[in-house]
């Protein structure tokens, strides 16, 4: 996936601040460990200065083996008493060095692999992070969760001799719980399909919680904005904030795309929409996508190919009553 070199700095010095921040830690519990033994103090010296003797005693002439075994010797001796002291304060001596967040790296960002240096995963998820961080910029995804539906408002009535709206809801809601407890990268992709006000954006954003807690990414935008975001980038010439804003969409665990058929749709948005979803299919990762129109409305408006695609790809919920928000409002 390629980044800007805004979100690489960025990933960077977030990296920076926990390699000193674990630093730190390390340095007062050794502060703390040496003032209630100054024994401690006294040995980390000493094995220090056998390190800088060894070193001489490569560079001299004479008898450089026995020198340096001896010194070996003495420096055991020293790690022993070490750790036989740290052990009387309950302390080991691996409990005073740093606690990198990322023990491959030592949050340096960069690792040693077949005699060349490469950007470590950590560094990787970090840009990942912060480029999904400025998609969800003001976004609700923390506002809903599955506690907070309520399936109160939905009638018990059957509607044309089909499902009553509550038993076709509590179906979608258990759907949803499902699928968010078990979601990884190879879960289906959705499309929740209903009028306004049925609970759509709730339980998408229910189940973007729940993946979040799992330590894996999630983007929710609206289509109208996303769309908006990435015409005016591709035709202001700002083709590498597009490349990123694209890619960041692809590269996501979890994307919801909400308001699906709202955006002005143009010969440019048709193919962003469908280039986006695909490009996740491809890459095996699933989307979730939220709409207000019918399979007819959306053949309409968008191509055949797309149309295509997400009945190909997508499990369909078809949501079902009146608008819960206006119900809660005149209850209110």
């Amino acid at each position: 996936m390629p980044y800007t070199n805004n979100n690489l700095e960025q990933a960077r010095d977030r990296l920076r601040e926990l390699k000193l921040n674990a630093e730190r830690a390390a340095e007062y519990r050794r502060a703390q460990a040496y003032a209630q033994r100054p024994r401690l103090d006294e040995i980390d010296r000493e094995l220090r200065q056998i390190g800088a003797s060894a070193a001489l005693a490569a560079i001299r002439s004479g008898n450089t083996e026995r020198s340096i075994e001896e010194l070996s010797v003495r420096s055991l001796a020293l790690q022993e008493e070490y750790a036989a002291v740290l052990g009387g304060i309950g302390l080991t001596p691996e409990s005073l060095e740093p606690d990198y967040s990322c023990k491959k790296c030592s949050d340096t960002g960069y690792i040693e692999l077949e005699n060349k240096t490469v950007i470590c995963d950590c560094l990787t998820k970090l840009m990942t992070d912060i480029a999904c961080e400025s998609l969800n910029a003001g976004s609700p995804l923390s506002l809903s969760t599955f506690d907070s539906f309520s399936l109160d408002y939905y009638s018990d009535l059957r509607e044309q001799g089909g499902a009553s709206p509550l038993s076709r809801m509590s179906n979608i809601y258990n759907y949803c719980r499902r699928y968010a407890d078990e979601f990884s990268l190879s879960s289906r992709s959705l499309l929740m399909r209903g009028a306004t006000g049925l609970g759509k954006t709730h339980l998408s954003l229910a189940i973007a919680n729940e993946v979040i807690r799992k330590g894996m990414s999630v983007v929710y935008v609206s289509a109208p904005d996303i769309l908006s975001r990435l015409e005016r980038e591709h035709f202001s010439y700002k083709y590498e904030d597009e490349r990123d804003t694209f890619a960041s969409l692809v590269k996501c665990d979890l994307l919801i795309i909400d308001d699906l058929g709202t955006e002005f749709v143009s010969q440019f948005s048709t193919a962003a929409i469908y280039n986006v979803f695909n490009s996740r299919i491809l890459a095996g990762r699933p989307t979730i996508m939220n709409t207000n129109l019918n399979m007819t409305e959306l053949l309409n408006l968008y191509s055949q190919r797309f149309v295509s695609r997400v009945m190909g790809s997508c499990d369909r919920l078809d949501f079902l009553g009146e608008d819960i928000r206006t119900k809660i409002k005149n209850n209110s």
